[in-house]
């Protein structure tokens, strides 16, 4: 399962959370954002219990896209023991998102 992750939520679902985090970054009116959403699904699914995925709003939650300065979108995190360990941005494939997750 996805969960949306805002300000009030992140250090709770990102930052202390006891598994890896792949979080990504979107924005509703994204057309690369919506062609995803899938794969995204997908992973959630798949990686259930073992990687959180999460996915946050940049138009919700400026100051978190600006911390990671987030300029394109959609683009991926991946958070081990609450930091980040790698990214990547773009329409990107199954593959290289479960290549990154399994780092």
């Amino acid at each position: 399962m996805k969960i949306r992750v805002t300000a009030k939520n992140y250090p709770q679902e990102v930052l202390q959370s006891e598994t890896s985090v792949l979080v990504e970054f979107f924005a509703a009116w994204c057309a690369k954002c919506a062609m995803m959403e899938s794969i995204v699904d997908e992973l959630a699914e798949e990686y259930d219990s073992r990687v959180k995925i999460c996915q946050i709003d940049i138009d919700k939650n400026k100051a978190l896209a600006a911390e990671f300065g987030i300029g394109i979108v959609p683009a991926f995190v991946l958070f081990k023991k609450g930091e980040p360990v790698s990214a990547a941005e773009g329409v990107l494939s199954k593959n290289v998102l479960e290549d990154m997750i399994g780092e």
